[in-house]
């Protein structure tokens, strides 16, 4: 769809946003995106609106809000007296490149104002997020395998999550599980679905 008048940009172009992140952070989302076979650009904004979506998120920034936020049909109030998100990394920062819709890029807008921050810092805040709550890296996980896998691999990858969990001494997410399998298969695949059925194949078949 393109705009009438003017010169015809499109109103779905996407923005670039290049937030700073501690080294840490960066080369965790590098691995996400590694075993996901998506590129940074696209895991980021998936991982922002993953908290930006999340009520339990929101509830936590609402303490730092300046300015009021609308999130559903909640308004969390803020106040010019509330503390201030943290600036400062504590360790040494590094950008990282991400390219937001247009629709993202005005959901972080609305709580890069709530925040009175900017919109940068407000992705930064949520990258640190989404990578700090296991159930963010799940849920993340989780959705890109239904979208990647047959049924029957969903339900056997399932099989397999349940089966570690009930027999092995630690406990693995979707996320864990995904890189182990990553990391047994070792042959270079192009996709995950191929990973998993090489992993299926050759390593819980043997």
């Amino acid at each position: 769809m393109v705009e009438k008048g003017g010169r015809g940009q499109r109103i779905d172009k996407k923005r670039d946003v290049k937030p700073t992140v501690e080294l840490d952070l960066k080369d965790t989302i590098y691995r996400l995106s590694g075993i996901t076979f998506l590129p940074v650009k696209d895991v980021c904004p998936a991982l922002c609106m993953l908290v930006i979506n999340d009520r339990r998120s929101i509830e936590y920034l609402s303490k730092f809000f300046k300015r009021d936020l609308l999130f559903d049909t909640t308004i969390f109030r803020g106040h010019i007296t509330n503390k201030s998100v943290e600036k400062r990394l504590n360790g040494y920062g590094e950008r990282i490149t991400m390219r937001l819709s247009q629709n993202e890029y005005a959901k972080v807008a609305l709580l890069a104002f709530a925040l009175d921050c900017t919109v940068s810092r407000a992705t930064a805040i949520l990258l640190e997020m989404s990578m700090s709550e296991v159930r963010c890296v799940n849920a993340y996980i989780k959705e890109f395998l239904r979208h990647e896998l047959s049924e029957s691999q969903m339900r056997e990858f399932k099989e397999i999550l349940r089966y570690v969990n009930k027999q092995g001494e630690s406990h693995h997410s979707w996320a864990s599980l995904l890189a182990h399998v990553m990391d047994e298969v070792g042959t270079p695949v192009t996709r995950i679905s191929e990973a998993v059925s090489d992993f299926i194949d050759l390593k819980w078949r043997e």
